[in-house]
């Protein structure tokens, strides 16, 4: 009896759990990857010892009729040359989390939106872990999907990171809660307007019906609500009719009983208005799912900032260092200024995506005393804040840190928040947002980093 046949695009991490589970399943498998580094040598050995085909290097593929799906990963653009292929011989394309999906037996909650992502799902996985109940991130964050599906014990809440290029390919994907946090321009190098990046994301409700849960800030909420499905619930957060708010100084949630306070909300706030809409949202999908608010105020109060979002450092000569590397788009950038009142040193710039940078210009000066811009997009960013801010150019991290350090004052702070993409001068945002912390403790070495 012939084996079902599966090809799968692109040997990184989602790539090779998604092989590894249909392996699994008994599927014959067949991979393909125009990368021949050493990552995707040492993934070809292990799936090949397993019975796949793996083809490297830019392999051709004749034979699409003979595969009954092709699994893409989220980095493969959708016009690449397998993919209209496949498509033209009418091989069904999908990506891994919805491979993935249709094997995990645990609860899914699903989170999407331009910024905020990540810490909205490490505060759901440790509020659930808080109420008792197992859980675990996947998707852009912790394990790909299709890792959790095959290692999965004890059926836990499974809290998935999910971007925009992994709901493209989407069929059946339905999580039990899905959380839309916000939309501002972003990957317009990969969609030709907003409109088709805002369209992918909004399936993320698209197979959501009865005994489901929408939530999304009350402020999105003409625009989300034609594309909620019949019979879901909408729970949104933020507005005068938010399910949580920030009300006399407390974060309260209102439920069928009554009002009930979560937690202080005033300590909050004051990290800034990205952690607060994400401590909101993540309070708002945790009561959907039925977690008490004594568990949920605990941890919205505990919580510590994570690695590359407005990190902070420490201190030098009366100088304070954050790191916000994973500022990607303008957005985020804009959020993370916002975040302080004491006199800010900004270093940006990076890769361009064809992003807009004219929604900053309206905060500035604000806290910005000096600017330094790197990158390929720093032009576009000078033309931004020409005028308004102090700015000079800088052709490397190095340079801008070092700079910045010496234009610093006591009291004022140095904030790398790109707003760009990095992949003009590192990995990823983690490469660059490590090197800046590196170049800060080499730079102030002598006068005594401290993280008071």
């Amino acid at each position: 009896m012939r084996k079902p046949s599966a090809a799968i695009i692109g040997l990184g991490l989602s790539g090779e759990a998604a092989a590894e589970l249909l392996l699994r399943e008994g599927t014959a498998v067949s991979v393909f990857d125009d990368r021949e580094g050493p990552a995707q040598q040492d993934r070809a050995r292990r799936l090949s010892a397993r019975g796949a085909v793996v083809r490297l290097g830019g392999a051709a593929e004749d034979g699409w009729r003979g595969y009954e799906m092709v699994v893409v990963s989220p980095g493969i653009p959708p016009g690449h040359r397998l993919l209209v292929q496949a498509r033209r011989a009418g091989v069904p394309v999908i990506s891994e989390v919805e491979l993935a999906s249709r094997f995990l037996s645990g609860r899914l909650v699903a989170v999407t939106g331009t910024n905020g992502k990540t810490t909205t799902v490490s505060l759901l996985v440790e509020i659930f872990r808080r109420a008792g109940r197992p859980a675990v991130a996947g998707g852009n964050i912790g394990y790909p999907l299709s890792r959790i599906a095959l290692e999965e014990k004890g059926e836990p809440v499974v809290v998935a990171e999910i971007s925009s290029f992994q709901l493209e390919n989407v069929e059946t994907f339905r999580p039990g809660t899905a959380v839309f946090l916000n939309l501002s321009p972003d990957h317009l190098d990969r969609y030709p307007s907003m409109r088709e990046y805002g369209e992918a994301k909004l399936k993320i409700f698209a197979r959501q019906g009865k005994g489901d849960r929408a939530v999304f800030p009350g402020k999105l909420s003409d625009f989300l609500a034609e594309a909620i499905p019949p019979g879901v619930e909408i729970i949104t957060w933020g507005g005068p009719a938010g399910m949580a708010r920030i009300e006399d100084g407390q974060i309260r949630a209102y439920l069928p009983a009554g009002r009930r306070t979560v937690c202080p909300g005033e300590e909050i706030a004051r990290r800034g208005p990205a952690f607060l809409e994400n401590a909101l949202a993540a309070a708002a999908a945790a009561l959907a799912e039925g977690v008490g608010t004594e568990d949920i105020g605990e941890v919205l109060n505990s919580f510590p900032a994570l690695p590359h979002r407005l990190e902070y450092l420490g201190k030098a000569g009366g100088v304070g260092f954050y790191n916000d590397s994973k500022s990607t788009n303008p957005a985020a950038a804009a959020a993370a200024l916002e975040a302080f009142s004491r006199p800010v040193i900004w270093l940006a710039g990076g890769s361009d995506k064809g992003l807009d940078f004219s929604r900053i210009g309206p905060i500035l000066p604000g806290p910005v005393k000096r600017v330094l811009l790197l990158g390929e997009n720093r032009e576009k960013l000078g033309r931004v804040v020409a005028g308004k801010v102090p700015f000079r150019y800088v052709s490397s991290l190095p340079e801008a840190v070092a700079e910045a350090f010496r234009a610093a004052e006591s009291g004022d702070v140095i904030l790398l928040s790109p707003g760009s993409a990095s992949f003009d001068m590192f990995e990823n945002y983690r490469d660059r947002g490590d090197r800046f912390k590196a170049l800060v403790r080499e730079l102030t070495s002598g006068a005594g980093l401290r993280e008071a």
